[in-house]
C-alpha cells in the first residue's frame, strides 16, 4: 500500500528549477526586463493552489524617480512570481515590499 507522500511524488509537479525558468521568462515577456536576479524561493499555497513563490530582482527605471529620491532608491525592484506547482501556469505577479533601509 502506498502512502499519501508517495502518491504525491508520482503526480506531475514542476520542480524549483522549472519554476525559476518560468518566472524569468515571464519577467522578460511581461515586464520587458531581460536582466533579473534570483532573490527568494518559497513553496506555499495561494487561493487553494500549491505554488512556487519566486522573487526576482529586476532593474528599476531610476529615471522615473524624482530628484533626490534617486540617491536613496534601491537600483532593483523585487517582483514575486506565483507559479502553479502542478501546471507551471503563472498565477500572479506581486510587488515584493522590502524593509526600509
Amino acid at each position: 500500500m502506498r502512502t499519501a507522500a508517495q502518491q504525491i511524488e508520482n503526480c506531475f509537479m514542476i520542480d524549483v528549477k522549472q519554476a525559476v525558468q518560468i518566472a524569468k521568462a515571464k519577467a522578460t515577456e511581461i515586464l520587458e526586463k531581460n536582466s533579473s536576479s534570483l532573490e527568494e524561493i518559497e513553496r506555499d499555497t495561494y487561493k487553494a493552489r500549491d505554488v512556487w513563490k519566486i522573487t526576482l530582482g529586476v532593474p528599476r527605471d531610476v529615471d522615473r524617480i524624482p530628484g533626490f529620491a534617486r540617491f536613496s532608491a534601491d537600483p532593483l525592484q523585487y517582483k514575486r512570481f506565483l507559479i502553479d506547482a502542478e501546471t507551471g501556469e503563472l498565477i500572479a505577479i506581486q510587488l515584493r515590499e522590502t524593509a526600509s533601509r
